[in-house]
């Protein structure tokens, strides 16, 4: 269902290389499984993927892909390796994967580089989709930084836990930069019973979150709350 929705943004873009952003408030909320799943369902279709581990503070990305994180972003944008070296393939899916390479001391600089300006440049020319999986928006900036340089940022809401204000002050984040917010995820929502569903733990020093059941309810239009 999300992945049907989101053909739906930025029709008028048809041809060109789509880039978002995929973020939440606070960490646990699930943007990470909701990032690889995004990616896994829209390369089925035959569109050529890119999922970026944007997160160069806790990745977790590749983590839950089985995958090498040691080259990948970071490396790239410092120039040690190219792009194509860097890129890690999904054979199963048709996915292309660019992890987040050694952790730095300096993520936010790093992020809003002309390096990083350059890169995404190249992987719009070069793919359909591109998603980034980013930090959350409250605890750094980075999301934000990101945000500004793609076409708009998919946020996810964790239900019954993600309250108005934190979520308010997440769009603000964005709207501060010039980033768009191009529809909500509502996640974790209670299981109905005959239904199945599972979800990645995550934190930021906040407390890994538990595993939990998962079922996505995207939103269709523009519209914040």
């Amino acid at each position: 269902m999300l992945r049907t929705n989101m053909q739906f943004v930025d029709v008028d873009k048809e041809g060109q290389g789509r880039v978002y952003v995929v973020s939440s408030s606070l960490p646990g909320e699930g943007k990470t499984s909701t990032s690889v799943n995004l990616a896994l369902t829209s390369a089925q279709t035959g569109l050529k993927v890119v999922l970026v581990e944007a997160d160069l503070r806790r990745p977790k990305l590749t983590e839950a892909l089985h995958m090498d994180k040691e080259i990948g972003l970071t490396t790239v944008l410092v120039g040690k390796v190219s792009l194509d070296d860097a890129l890690q393939y999904e054979e199963k899916y048709s996915l292309s994967v660019l992890a987040s390479g050694a952790i730095p001391p300096n993520p936010s600089e790093l992020l809003q580089s002309q390096a990083m300006a350059d890169l995404l440049t190249e992987l719009r020319s070069r793919f359909d989709l591109v998603i980034l999986d980013a930090p959350p928006l409250l605890p750094v900036t980075d999301a934000a930084l990101i945000g500004a340089q793609a076409d708009g940022a998919l946020l996810v809401v964790r239900h019954g836990s993600t309250t108005k204000e934190q979520l308010a002050h997440a769009v603000e984040r964005l709207d501060a930069v010039g980033g768009r917010v191009v529809g909500l995820v509502i996640n974790m929502v209670p299981r109905r019973k005959g239904s199945s569903g599972y979800g990645y733990g995550y934190g930021y020093g906040y407390g890994y979150a538990p595993d939990a059941e998962v079922v996505v309810k995207p939103k269709s239009r523009n519209r914040r709350r």
